[in-house]
């Protein structure tokens, strides 16, 4: 993990107000978060044998998002409710993995985050569907970030 690059990021965010410093942070905090991360792509798993691909998306996001989570508590940090919470969390995850680990890199990290937001939040004038092939891409896609996540804490 290259915690002096995942600091540069870390101290822009914090100076916004957009990370805080947590004194349960820490190794602990960082399996228990994957942990979690590792039962929702187990759920996730379960939804696609099941053909609920919307379900099996959103819960692959989840996993996703967690592992990304489970970066910066290792860094003694946690990202609380604030506007883009989740890309901020995602952003700290690609520093601090770097060159290990593609897991959290650009475009497909938007793509993963715009999905599941047109997952969740409902729009009629827009609906969008997701199929087979999205719902297998999440699960693939939060597969290798808990896997990147599990090498960079070991």
């Amino acid at each position: 993990m290259d915690r002096e690059r995942a600091g540069r990021v870390l101290g822009m965010f914090e100076k916004r107000g957009d990370v805080e410093p947590l004194a349960s942070a820490g190794p602990a905090a960082a399996e228990s978060c994957l942990d979690r991360s590792r039962d929702r792509l187990a759920a996730a798993e379960l939804l696609l044998g099941a053909d609920l691909w919307e379900s099996a998306f959103t819960n692959a996001y989840d996993a996703y998002r967690m592992a990304a989570e489970s970066v910066v508590l290792a860094l003694g940090y946690r990202v609380p409710a604030v506007a883009g919470a989740h890309r901020i969390t995602i952003d700290i995850a690609q520093a601090a993995l770097g060159e290990q680990a593609d897991a959290f890199a650009g475009a497909a990290a938007e793509r993963f985050r715009t999905g599941r937001h047109e997952a969740e939040y409902f729009d009629p004038d827009r609906p969008v569907e997701k199929t087979e092939a999205d719902a297998r891409w999440a699960v693939d896609k939060a597969s290798v970030a808990i896997a990147a996540v599990e090498a960079a804490l070991s």
